[in-house]
């Protein structure tokens, strides 16, 4: 059950990072509002790793993370989290 789960929140992270680069990408830089935006549509926790103040063209480092909590694997909870980049001013 614990292998499933990670792997529905590993798959469902790794979507809405798409859904996320091209929002970034569209909005153009980095900052809290688009932060709370990201943290509150996608149910996600949004860190930016490198480049937060882009300019056009240039690439975002970031990483969005979910916390599970497993029944067997652990018991505590479970960080997934994947790292991506967006490309500043490209929507494709």
């Amino acid at each position: 059950i614990d292998l499933i789960t990670v792997e529905y929140v590993y798959s469902d992270l790794d979507a809405k990072s798409a859904a996320i680069s091209y929002r970034i990408s569209e909005y153009g830089t980095i900052d809290d509002s688009l932060i709370q935006y990201i943290e509150n549509k996608y149910s996600v926790t949004f860190v930016c790793t490198g480049n937060c103040s882009p300019m056009f063209g240039d690439e975002v480092e970031y990483r969005i993370s979910k916390t599970i909590d497993p029944i067997i694997i652990s018991n505590s909870e479970l960080t997934l989290s994947i790292s991506r980049v967006a490309i500043i001013g490209y929507y494709g």
